[in-house]
C-alpha cells in the first residue's frame, strides 16, 4: 500500500541478487526482523530509490509485508502515528525534514513500541560485496569493545590533521558521561538507530572545545552533489562555532545554521508564550537569529568509526574534494576516522547525552589522511598537553 505519492525524479532499477541477500542478512542480524512483523517505509522526493528497492525486495524475500508513505506537505502526523501502531519496524529513507515526522525518532517510536532504522541518504553501495552493511556484527563488537577499553580513561583530546585542524576537546571531569557503543543492533521496542553500525561516541564538555576545525567535506545532507569548493574552516571557542571561513560551501553551511537558529527561535517564542498565559510576542521586536544561535552552533559529539568496510567521504578517492561525497551516515562509521557534530546533544542514549537541545544535528567527518589524535588520561595533562597517548597517528590506529 502506498500513501500520498508525489512524483520522485528517479527511476527504479532491478537490484542484484547479491545486494538483496546482503540486505536480508542485515535486516536479520541488525534489525532482528521477525517474519510476523510488518515494515513501514518512509520516503520523500530525495529518497535514494536504489536503496529503497533493495530493501523492499529483501523484506519481500523474508516473507514480510510492507507499506510505504511518501512524505509531502499534505502528510499529517495522525497518518504516521496510525501506521506506527500497525507496523513494528520502520525504515526511514526520507532525506529532508518534514513536519509530520519531526517527533518520529525522539517520541513517536517510543510511544508506539515500534523499532526504527534511519538510513537518510544512504547509497545502495552499502549492500554490494564488501559494502559497509556486510561488516560482521562480531567484528564490529570486538573493535568497539577494544576502543571502549581505551577511551573510558580519556579526559580530553588534541586533534590535528594534514588539512590544518588543531582542536582541543575536553570531556566532563566527573565521569557523568560515558562512551556509547553503537553496533547497529535495533532489537528493543521503542528503539531507533541508524545503519550501518560501527561507532563509539559521547558528548564532550560543552564549554571545553577550542581551536580550529578544517573540513574537506561537509555533512552530506547539506552539500553532497558538489562536495566543497574550498576547505571550510570552523573557529571554535568555548564549545561554540565563533566563525565560519571559506568559499561558497562555507556560506552554504552558514545559511543552513542560521536557518536552523531561526526555526529554534520560533519554537522558543512559542514556549515563552505558553508560560505567559498565552500573551502573544511580537517576533518583529526580537532578533530571532540571536536568541538561540549558540545552540545550533554548539559542539555536540565526538565519535570514532569502527566499521572496516564503510567508505570514505569522497565518492572518488582519487578525485578532489569538489567531487560528490558519500552519505555521512556511512562515512562517520569508517574505521580510523573521527567525527564531530554540532547542534543537538540529545542523542537518545542517556549515558552519552549532553545538556543542550537544538533543532539540528550535523556530523562532520575528519578523514584519515594525515589525522592525529592525542588522548590524555589526566586533567592536568590535557590542560598542559603533556604525557598524551597517540591513539591515531597519521591516519593509523594505535588502540585496537
Amino acid at each position: 500500500m502506498t500513501i500520498e505519492a508525489p512524483k520522485i525524479e528517479q527511476r527504479e532499477s532491478i537490484p542484484s541478487l547479491e545486494c538483496v541477500n546482503n540486505a536480508k542478512k542485515a535486516l536479520e542480524d541488525f534489525v532482528k526482523l521477525k517474519n510476523i512483523e510488518e515494515v513501514l517505509f518512509i520516503k520523500d522526493k530525495k529518497t535514494n530509490l536504489k536503496t529503497a528497492v533493495i530493501l523492499e525486495k529483501a523484506v519481500q524475500s523474508l516473507g514480510n509485508n510492507h507499506r510505504e508513505i511518501i512524505l509531502s506537505e499534505k502528510t499529517d502526523k495522525t497518518t504516521i502515528k496510525n501506521l506506527l501502531n500497525e507496523c513494528r519496524v520502520v525504515i526511514d529513507l526520507a532525506v529532508d525534514s518534514h513536519e509530520a515526522t519531526e517527533d518520529l525518532l525522539d517520541k513517536d517510536i517510543k510511544e508506539s513500541g515500534s523499532r526504527a532504522v534511519a538510513l537518510y541518504d544512504l547509497g545502495s553501495e552499502v549492500f554490494e560485496k564488501d559494502g559497509a552493511l556486510t561488516d560482521g556484527l562480531e567484528d564490529i563488537d570486538r573493535r568497539l569493545n577494544k576502543m571502549e577499553a581505551v577511551l573510558k580513561n580519556s579526559k580530553g583530546f588534541r586533534i590535528t590533521s594534514f588539512y590544518g585542524t588543531d582542536l582541543d576537546i575536553g570531556l566532563r571531569p566527573f565521569g557523568d558521561r560515558t562512551w556509547h557503543k553503537s553496533n547497529g543492533v535495533i532489537d528493543n521496542p521503542g528503539q531507533w538507530d541508524n545503519l550501518p553500525g560501527g561507532e563509539i561516541f559521547t558528548t564532550p564538555d560543552e564549554r571545553n572545545v577550542n581551536g580550529r576545525l578544517v573540513l574537506p567535506v561537509l555533512e552530506s545532507t547539506i552539500s553532497r552533489d558538489q562536495g566543497v569548493d574550498e576547505f571550510v574552516i570552523l573557529n571554535i571557542k568555548n564549545g561554540i562555532i565563533s566563525s565560519i571561513q571559506g568559499g561558497d560551501s562555507a556560506e552554504k553551511l552558514r545559511k543552513e545554521l542560521v536557518k536552523d537558529s531561526i526555526n529554534q527561535a520560533e519554537e522558543l517564542i512559542g514556549e515563552i508564550e505558553k508560560v505567559s498565559d498565552g500573551k502573544k510576542i511580537n517576533s518583529d521586536d526580537i532578533k530571532k537569529e540571536n536568541i538561540v544561535a549558540w545552540q545550533t552552533y554548539q559542539c555536540a559529539e565526538i565519535g570514532f568509526g569502527a566499521n572496516s568496510k564503510a567508505r570514505e567521504s569522497v565518492s572518488n578517492p582519487k578525485g578532489s574534494y569538489r567531487s560528490k561525497i558519500n552519505a555521512v551516515v556511512e562515512t562517520e562509521k569508517r574505521l580510523g576516522t573521527i567525527h564531530l557534530a554540532f547542534g543537538d546533544t540529545k542523542h537518545g542514549e542517556k549515558e552519552a547525552d549532553g545538556f543542550i537541545a537544538a533543532t539540528s544535528h550535523y556530523d562532520f567527518v575528519i578523514p584519515r589522511v594525515g589525522l592525529n589524535v592525542e588522548m590524555f588520561e589526566e586533567e592536568d595533562d590535557f590542560k598542559n598537553k603533556k604525557n598524551g597517548r597517540m591513539i591515531i597517528s597519521n591516519g593509523g590506529l594505535n588502540f585496537i
